[in-house]
């Protein structure tokens, strides 16, 4: 039986950009992640080096110790080739809810396992890719969790961290080049490190591989049910240590989590009773919430306080959280914006932007949790600044540029230029990012005052970019695309955009036309409808009819994503189709 897809939206929002541009720009900072593959990848950037044994890099990192465990793959950190715990576990969480809440917001739009659609059509835009079956976020993401489910072999065994920063920064070159240098010039073997006394990275790998078992069930139910094993690994590596904090093995670079730790214990356990339903996690979660403050900050990968109340608002139910959520964390990032209308909480001086692309990511969640618009003039606001609506109107991200006048095109990102001759920053200035990295999609730190810009890739607290300032502004997009123009992630065949829903189809046995806030099912030909049933992504029905009638409205009362709809009429035929239900 052919399953037939229907887009539904009860809820429309307006920002500086098309459907199609956000589409673009989240197509793009998602692929992003492909371009920071450590290990056999592939990393897209580097798969067609010229030196064909710089297409991989850092395939030998293992922990002797342990009998040389095997610890290729995983993430780079920045423009740089070191694996830091600290952002790895943090952005691939934030990334992973952010799929969870906007199912319907990420697109499948190429091959995240091998990009051989781009290769084969020597087209690196977006329309050179092929769709695969699974969205381009998911399989961008089962990168990071393939490596996290290495890094958690054992309930007592935590590796986090792969390089030194000292010796990964000697040399301008790209990983595959680096790989092949001796160990003192950043080459492999490479150090790695495990078994810290921090309680705030296993628990986001936790949280993290709980999630992903969630999300990825139905594309590999057995993966899934991997991940939930390592998932309860990393949990029983961080509950003894869940209010200590460590920052980067080699002492230098990422610092610890800001007081109080356990705040990211509070998230894993909330996802982890979201994902098994096991009360023991329950109360682990609510056994430390009066311990959640603000941070007086911003949220990053280092003060992730205001993420344990949604936590436990959207895991748990707790609405209560919900708004502690809003009132103790969001509200203070609404109430701080510039002339410019962006938030200027954080740090202005290094990674600026990640800031208000994280606080219209937290917007995002709350907001699609109370099924509210409220702030969503402030999150269209962030991104919008981000991709070029400001007053200089000055991309922020490599490769897009819809109405900009600048946009960067000196990035600090070694492996996207693949220069190998280690420059002086003299060279360095004059460098061109090859055209088939054009469409990189990494967000520079850039600045909140959008003239005062300087696209120099030597001021790397403006020009860099990294895991973590990538994945707030996915995850807000996920968001605008979710309300604009929202995608089947059911893979099925059949795709119609709501527009087309109010028209009937010649041959089929019903008519599907959005009343308000309702799906209205009509039997065609003079029949009659004898059922209507409609089911979640875990098999519960959500609606049930069985009105002998010619017409059935349906108000989805569920939360957001993918429900499958079936419709049997009294002449025995029957209909099946997607509906992706936003909210």
């Amino acid at each position: 039986m052919v399953m037939q897809s229907y887009f539904f939206s009860a809820i429309q929002a307006q920002g500086k950009f098309s459907s199609a541009d956000y589409k673009r720009a989240l197509w793009m900072t998602t692929r992003f992640y492909g371009a920071q593959k450590c290990g056999n990848g592939p990393n897209w950037l580097l798969m067609e080096h010229t030196t064909p044994e710089y297409r991989t890099s850092f395939t030998h990192d293992a922990d002797a110790s342990a009998n040389n465990y095997d610890l290729e793959g995983g993430w780079f950190d920045c423009g740089d080739h070191v694996t830091f715990g600290q952002t790895f576990f943090f952005s691939a969480y934030l990334l992973a809810k952010a799929y969870s809440m906007f199912p319907c917001g990420f697109p499948d739009s190429y091959n995240g396992k091998t990009y051989l659609d781009y290769l084969e059509s020597g087209n690196w835009d977006i329309d050179g890719g092929k769709p695969d079956g699974i969205p381009d976020l998911l399989e961008e993401l089962k990168y990071a969790t393939d490596w996290m489910i290495k890094a958690t072999p054992d309930g007592s065994t935590f590796y986090y961290q792969k390089g030194e920063g000292a010796k990964d920064h000697l040399f301008w070159v790209t990983a595959g080049r680096m790989s092949a240098m001796s160990v003192d010039s950043g080459g492999e073997p490479r150090k790695v490190f495990k078994n810290p006394n921090d309680g705030v990275m296993a628990s986001y790998a936790a949280a993290t591989l709980s999630v992903m078992s969630r999300i990825y069930k139905r594309f590999d139910s057995s993966y899934a049910r991997h991940c939930l094993e390592h998932a309860r690994n990393a949990y029983a590596y961080a509950k003894p240590k869940k209010n200590n904090a460590a920052g980067a093995g080699d002492g230098s670079y990422y610092g610890a989590h800001s007081n109080p730790p356990v705040v990211a214990f509070i998230v894993a356990a909330s996802e982890m009773f979201k994902t098994t339903g096991e009360a023991s996690f329950k109360t682990d979660a609510q056994a430390d919430q009066n311990q959640i403050v603000f941070h007086n900050w911003a949220l990053d990968y280092s003060n992730t306080h205001d993420l344990a109340p949604f936590a436990l608002g959207s895991c748990l139910g707790d609405t209560a959280r919900l708004s502690q959520t809003k009132t103790m964390f969001i509200d203070q990032y609404t109430q701080s914006l510039n002339s410019e209308g962006i938030c200027t909480r954080g740090n202005s001086g290094w990674g600026a932007l990640r800031y208000p692309a994280n606080a219209a990511c937290l917007a995002a969640f709350w907001a699609q949790a109370k099924k509210s618009a409220a702030l969503d003039t402030f999150i269209f606001k962030q991104v919008d600044y981000i991709l070029g609506a400001n007053n200089a109107k000055q991309s922020f991200i490599v490769g897009f540029c819809s109405g900009c006048s600048r946009q960067p095109l000196h990035p600090h990102h070694r492996n996207v230029y693949l220069r190998d001759d280690n420059p002086n920053d003299s060279a360095k200035a004059l460098m061109e990012i090859p055209a088939r990295n054009t469409f990189f999609g990494y967000m520079v730190g850039g600045t909140w005052n959008s003239t005062s810009y300087a696209d120099k890739i030597t001021d790397y607290s403006t020009s860099e970019g990294g895991l973590d300032y990538n994945a707030g502004l996915v995850g807000a997009l996920g968001y605008i695309v979710n309300k604009l123009d929202p995608v089947d992630t059911g893979n099925f065949i059949g795709i119609f955009r709501e527009k087309q829903v109010n028209r009937s189809r010649t041959g089929r046995i019903l008519t599907i036309r959005r009343i308000g806030a309702s799906l209205q099912f009509d039997a065609a030909d003079q029949s009659r409808i004898a059922s209507v049933s409609v089911y979640n992504q875990s098999g519960m029905r959500l609606f049930f009819r069985n009105p002998a009638a010619s017409m059935v409205r349906w108000t989805p009362t569920c939360s957001p994503g993918i429900v499958y709809v079936h419709v049997r009429l009294e002449n025995g035929k029957t209909a099946v189709f997607s509906c992706c239900v936003m909210r």
